[in-house]
């Protein structure tokens, strides 16, 4: 059970894929700064998203960073909001950690 967190824009590089490849059944993934961009409902990486979420990975976003940009009403339903304290608790209920930049 790893938590992978996501703070690169998917359309900044090769992190999402990356990430996206190492995410195993019970893992979690958060999404934050312009990593959130991965959320929308018409983007790019939907279909990938509704698959892991298919595939039991939890998927979160960070609700301050969707605001910020301007999303926070078009994130698929499978994404679950969160804020800073809830980063926390993911992280303490979480053996393993990975940042993807």
């Amino acid at each position: 059970m790893t938590l992978h967190i996501l703070s690169a824009s998917p359309h900044a590089g090769p992190s999402f894929d990356l990430c996206r490849r190492a995410l195993a059944p019970g893992d979690t993934l958060l999404l934050l700064c312009d990593g959130v961009y991965a959320a929308l409902q018409d983007g790019a990486c939907a279909q990938q998203l509704d698959a892991l979420a298919a595939a039991t990975v939890a998927v979160y976003a960070i609700g301050d960073d969707c605001v910020a940009r301007g999303i926070s009403g078009r994130l698929l339903p499978v994404v679950r909001a969160t804020d800073y304290p809830g980063f926390v608790d993911l992280a303490c209920r979480h053996p393993r950690s990975v940042s993807w930049f």
